[in-house]
């Protein structure tokens, strides 16, 4: 599915009011699903500090994400790193950074994007613009996401590396050593504590995404599914009903997203 798919979801759930206010907001608004599942209740985590935030940087999230970011990182079960799947413009990468410095918390993260957009058509025009490109698109999205992250993930920015998450998990189960997007040397590998995902949300990819962070996640440690709510249409909820099923992970709190942790 495409950004513009997205958008028109968020639209049928939301309504035009809901919509029109995240385009108030160049889409950067947080669509309010606060309010967790009244059997796994979490605390609200935002703040006049993100809304300050969210005005500014572009992106999709919805506020029920905050309040599960915020639960995993203040029970993450060790100091492993965290990992975030998609990036965009780095609305969620800016929030978790700032979660981490609430709560006093020093696990390393790491972000991966290709910023390789589903429906892109790389040397083709922007819908029906004639002077914008897809090429031109993915410039400035990967910009505005160097731009973003420099402003609002100080002084531990995170460690950004540019590729795919099938990629990603590769050179992490290798162990390698990577450049990240602000010219670090990173070794990566290792067990992680929190992954949130948000790559394609295609089944086979959402599930090779689950596979892949199931393999290195801590016991007691988090995944929290974007666009996972119930009734959402995509095919990352056939994931998760899976994943669920499957016994290896209990419900933390539906917000309206999945939040799951892998039992010890």
């Amino acid at each position: 599915m495409t950004i513009i798919n997205k958008i028109t979801d968020k639209f049928r759930r939301d309504g035009l009011r809901g919509t029109a206010a995240a385009a108030m907001h160049r889409f950067a608004a947080v669509i309010d699903h606060s309010k967790s599942d009244p059997v796994n209740p979490i605390p609200p985590a935002w703040s006049e500090y993100l809304d300050w935030v969210s005005f500014a940087v572009a992106g999709m999230l919805v506020r029920g994400n905050v309040d599960a970011m915020s639960f995993a990182i203040q029970h993450l079960p060790n100091d492993s790193p965290m990992l975030e799947i998609g990036s965009f413009c780095g609305l969620s990468t800016c929030v978790i950074a700032y979660l981490r410095l609430k709560h006093s918390v020093s696990n390393r993260l790491f972000t991966c994007d290709r910023w390789a957009f589903e429906g892109q058509k790389l040397g083709a025009c922007l819908g029906d613009n004639k002077f914008v490109t897809h090429d031109q698109y993915r410039t400035f999205v990967r910009g505005s996401y160097l731009r973003n992250t420099n402003m609002f993930c100080k002084p531990d920015f995170p460690h950004t590396i540019e590729a795919d998450s099938d990629t990603f998990f590769k050179q992490w189960g290798a162990a390698e050593s990577a450049t990240d997007v602000f010219g670090r040397n990173v070794e990566m590998g290792g067990a992680l504590s929190f992954c949130y995902i948000d790559g394609n949300h295609t089944y086979d990819c959402a599930k090779r995404d689950f596979v892949n962070a199931d393999r290195y996640l801590s016991p007691r440690g988090f995944i929290l599914f974007d666009d996972s709510a119930d009734g959402s249409g995509w095919e990352v909820c056939k994931v998760v009903e899976e994943v669920l099923n499957s016994g290896s992970y209990h419900l933390i709190a539906k917000n309206p997203n999945y939040l799951v942790q892998k039992r010890s």
